[in-house]
């Protein structure tokens, strides 16, 4: 055996190639402490491409194995970004500070940037990463971090940083010619418009020449930094000697012009919103562009609180109603976009955001694990970046573990092992609410554009369209609502519904029969009070309808429901008589609302899962409204007309013949022997209003409205 001596880890044996590499940490793995395998392969290029993957593979499991890789995301970004932006100031100073050149010497500048470009691109070209470590380990030591040990953790880092050497090139060029993509900022707002960004050459001191003159790094602005740059005025510091190539000057910082306040007060009148804006509200208008992302956020609450709509461009009628309904149905929703986007983009003033700012955080919320904040292993306590970081890692280590195990254990069926390292996939977001949370974004611009504060909407790009839409939908798994199947025997079977109810109104036996034979949404269900119920001609059916502080989902909820039989037994009627003889607005009055969105479905929800999970009869995705899914389904077996089936679901109407005449025109006869198809068997379950004993109550704690539990 001999080693190959240019490739780490190759070695020659015989006429093949193998890789051969020691484990760096204790092994349960019988024999000595070598990764070895055969390249099968006996062709020395081949061999040393298939070792070069196979030690970046090995150095990302051992660095994960030990807990964190050689170098975060983070301070990967940080170090090239702090790169970047030194060689930004220092080529803006040095173009200030030096005086009239002739024309070939312009000329020769030119030529020799891009000299530069062709020597940048020609390190790449011969993988020559070691020309970047003098100036990576200059603004390493700026930033008080160290470089990646491990070759290919270096190798990753010098090759960006080559990568952005050219970009700087490039925009030097163009600068140095004069050629600009902006307007400039005292021009911009000379005219009345507001500049993009203001370029800042005070944040680093003034070099007296660039980095080495073979490998200068530029970009396209100081300020065009990743989101989570330092931007604080504590981090303005000089820069190290040893990149500047001489003696460090401090350049004073020039006073900054004062931005024009737009005059809010009179574009909020114009709209009729200034009477429904808080004074809180407006200060925070009237910072224009200086203000944060997160109040921002707060002023767009104030005025949805309030009823108004998102037609920004148009006079408003506000709605206290429509209001009040937004805080329970949509500002939780929106409270959790409000903390993404406030700690992804550091919560910096509007007037700071950058486009590329913008695209990064879309993309970086994509990856925020499914059950965030749910739990203390998925709380953002340090930001959701950090949050993330911690998953990822998490997720790999699993991953890496069960690998290892299965291959120790003597496993060789690599799809096995396929299977079962991706069982230790951590869910992230589902494409629905990754959309929702950056279409958030756009609401919050679209609003602070059309009110003047900025000249353009910031989020624009924070929508999908249909097609994006799809095929983000495309890579993860349907979810299809699910109907009951046998699995509902066992359910009906539990204590609740053979006669161990704690009360004759007990939700946990109504509620889901009421869904099951009525096809009910939960709140329909919890809000339904005795003046619900009617008859006409002899069939009793009850009304979904909005009482004062009641919600339903929308202008089709409104609907008549004929009983279904199965309730006649079970004593609905019965249950409606005594809550009206006590003068109970409500057939259900034990029930409470929660107290973030303000509904019974919120408190019941809990409850329900508790109870299933407590008798056996929990299964994901059979849960209430999974009986209402029933119902549908019933309906179509029983091959109900498809605008009774949407009558009786209160859904949309189609046309408007359905919308203008067929509610009132399906008689509540014919509704009924529709409802008579769904199937349910009374005596399989024993009712708490059947069991009490009405003749023995006691009429003074009957008026009093005190629950009769029976016996």
């Amino acid at each position: 055996m001999r080693n190959h001596g240019r490739t780490p880890y190759l070695e020659k044996r015989g006429e093949n190639f193998y890789f051969r590499r020691r484990l760096p940490f204790e092994s349960n793995l019988p024999g000595n402490k070598f990764f070895t395998f055969s390249l099968r392969t006996d062709v020395p290029s081949d061999a040393r491409e298939i070792t070069a993957r196979l030690t970046a593979m090995t150095t990302l499991a051992f660095d994960y194995k030990e807990g964190v890789p050689s170098m975060d995301q983070e301070t990967f970004k940080a170090l090239l970004t702090e790169f970047i932006r030194f060689e930004i100031a220092a080529f803006e100073t040095s173009r200030l500070t030096t005086g009239p050149r002739s024309l070939a010497a312009a000329e020769f500048a030119s030529k020799r940037e891009q000299a530069i470009q062709d020597t940048l691109r020609q390190a790449i070209y011969l993988r020559e990463w070691d020309h970047m470590r003098t100036p990576l380990e200059c603004v390493a030591e700026r930033l008080g971090v160290t470089l990646p040990v491990e070759p290919i953790s270096y190798a990753t880092l010098a090759h960006e940083a080559l990568r952005v050497s050219i970009d700087i090139s490039r925009e030097r060029q163009r600068r140095d010619r004069g050629e600009y993509t902006e307007q400039s900022a005292i021009f911009s707002e000379a005219i009345g418009t507001k500049p993009t960004f203001q370029t800042d050459l005070s944040d680093y001191a003034s070099p007296s020449i660039s980095l080495t003159d073979a490998f200068a790094v530029t970009s396209s602005d100081a300020h065009n930094a990743p989101a989570h740059t330092p931007r604080t005025q504590s981090e303005k510091a000089e820069y190290p000697t040893c990149l500047a190539g001489g003696s460090t000057q401090k350049i004073e910082t020039p006073a900054k012009t004062t931005s024009v306040k737009p005059n809010v007060r009179d574009t909020l009148r114009s709209k009729n919103l200034l009477r429904f804006c808080s004074d809180a509200s407006v200060a925070l208008l009237e910072k224009g562009a200086e203000i944060t992302i997160d109040e921002a956020f707060e002023v767009y609450f104030d005025f949805k609180k309030n009823g108004c709509s998102d037609e920004w461009e148009r006079k408003q009628k506000p709605d206290a109603a429509t209001g009040e309904k937004w805080k329970t149905s949509s500002l939780p929703n929106l409270k959790v976009a409000k903390a993404l986007w406030t700690d992804l983009l550091n919560d910096v003033s509007v007037g700071q955001v950058l486009e590329e700012e913008v695209d990064e955080t879309i993309s970086i919320i994509r990856s925020i694990p499914k059950n965030h904040g749910k739990t203390d292993a998925f709380r953002a306590t340090k930001g959701y970046l950090d949050l993330i970081e911690r998953t990822n890692k998490a997720q790999n280590k699993a991953m890496c573990d069960v690998e290892r195990d299965l291959r120790h254990s003597g496993c060789a069926n690599e799809e096995e092992i396929r299977d079962a390292c991706l069982s230790e996939l951590i869910p992230r977001i589902r494409v629905q609410t990754y959309v929702r949370h950056v279409r958030c974004a756009k609401r919050i611009g679209t609003m602070l554009h059309a009110l003047g504060i900025t000249q353009t909407n910031i989020f624009n790009q924070c929508s999908f369209t249909n097609d994006e839409e799809k095929r983000l939908k495309a890579t993860e798994d349907k979810i299809v609502r699910e109907k009951w199947d046998d699995r509902i025997v066992p359910f009906f079977e539990s204590p609740v519904f053979q006669g161990h109810a704690k009360a004759e109104d007990d939700p946990l036996f109504w509620m889901p029969v009421l869904g099951r034979c009525q096809g009910l949404r939960s709140e329909e269900a919890a809000q339904l009070g005795p003046d619900d119920i009617s008859s006409d001609k002899g069939i009793h059916y009850l009304r979904v309808r909005k009482q004062e502080g009641d919600t339903l989902k929308s202008a089709a909820a409104f609907r008549l429901i004929p009983i279904h039989p199965a309730l006649m037994e079970l004593g609905f009627l019965e249950l409606v008589k005594r809550a009206r003889a006590r003068g109970n607005k409500r057939l259900l009055p034990s029930m409470t609302r929660g107290q973030i969105k303000g509904t019974f479905t919120e408190n019941f929800t809990k409850s329900f899962g508790y109870y299933r999970k407590t008798n056996n009869v929990y299964w994901h995705g059979l849960d209430f409204h999974a009986l209402r899914t029933t119902f549908h389904h019933d309906l179509m077996d029983g091959k109900v007309p498809g605008y009774a089936k949407r009558c009786l679901m209160g859904h949309e109407p189609l046309d408007e013949g359905e919308k203008s005449y067929a509610q009132n025109g399906i008689s509540v006869s014919t509704l009924y022997d529709y409802i008579c198809t769904i199937p349910f068997d009374a005596k399989t379950v024993k009712s708490p209003i059947l069991s009490a004993k009405p003749n023995g109550l006691n009429r003074k704690a009957e008026q009093l409205g005190l629950k009769v539990v029976g016996g």
